[in-house]
């Protein structure tokens, strides 16, 4: 598990404010968000956060959520989840080159 990092905010926060170069993928788990984001997208650290033909797991810190609330929340607003609300944030990373993307999966408990 890696741990929490600016590069993962800063995909996040990517994807926020740039939904149209996104794709969004429909899931059938309502907690879920899952994201394919260009893979020519600048990513610090991307051999740690999105390996070639593996998924990385994160549990977002306390911390993480404190300071991100807003974009968490913007995320959890696109789920279908009939909670009001979550306490723990677990993002999965992974890099698909055969499609030109990084994959990224936000699952809200």
């Amino acid at each position: 598990m890696a741990s929490n990092s600016d590069s993962i905010y800063n995909v996040l926060t990517y994807i926020h404010r740039h939904t149209q170069h996104v794709r969004f993928i429909q899931q059938r788990n309502s907690n879920l968000v899952t994201v394919s984001v260009p893979d020519s997208v600048p990513v610090a650290n991307v051999d740690l956060y999105f390996p070639v033909g593996h998924l990385v797991v994160n549990r977002m810190s306390d911390d993480f959520l404190a300071m991100h609330g807003d974009l968490l929340n913007d995320f959890f607003e696109r789920t279908h989840s009939s909670k009001l609300d979550y306490r723990e944030v677990w993002i999965t990373t992974g890099h698909v080159p055969a499609e030109h993307a990084y994959l990224v999966e936000i699952s809200f408990e």
